[in-house]
């Protein structure tokens, strides 16, 4: 899985704390509002947002009343991600406004409204993986990253 940009930094709990391991950010808990530590652990994070870890920093752990008692420190950046899109707009290296396509079956979900991305993000199509059909109609599967504003 492809990545680029620029790392960042956040805690994750040490059981999750391994390079490769993606996480989808849901937004902050209630004890998360009053932690000392929060600026660095929720506050470098986007609600919704994929993310995949890179390195796992040799710093000590943290408490953490969440992560069954301890967090560490880690190095993560949003993954490409793979969404079926309209054919005419498959075209590897371009940049797309990303509009998301209906598809009633529920199994290809992810395919079509995959968990990190949201309608209307800015995406760079890294590679054109093949086609995927749904309600009769054949769209193409792409890698994509996002493009932050």
């Amino acid at each position: 899985m492809e990545v680029f940009g620029m790392a960042i930094i956040t805690l994750v709990g040490e059981k999750l704390a391994r390079p490769g391991v993606e996480f989808i950010y849901y937004g902050p808990a209630e004890p998360c509002r009053t932690c000392k530590l929060a600026g660095v652990c929720v506050g470098n994070l986007e609600p919704g947002r994929r993310y995949k870890i890179l390195r796992v920093r040799s710093m000590p752990s943290h408490s953490c009343p969440l992560h069954e008692g301890k967090v560490r420190v880690v190095e993560v950046v949003e993954p490409s991600i793979e969404v079926a899109i309209e054919p005419r707009l498959a075209i590897a290296g371009s940049v797309i406004k990303l509009s998301f396509v209906d598809c009633s079956d529920p199994e290809k979900r992810d395919l079509f409204r995959p968990e990190g991305l949201f309608e209307g993000d800015s995406v760079k199509i890294i590679e054109i993986l093949g086609d995927v059909e749904c309600n009769g109609r054949t769209y193409k599967l792409v890698k994509v990253m996002r493009k932050k504003e």
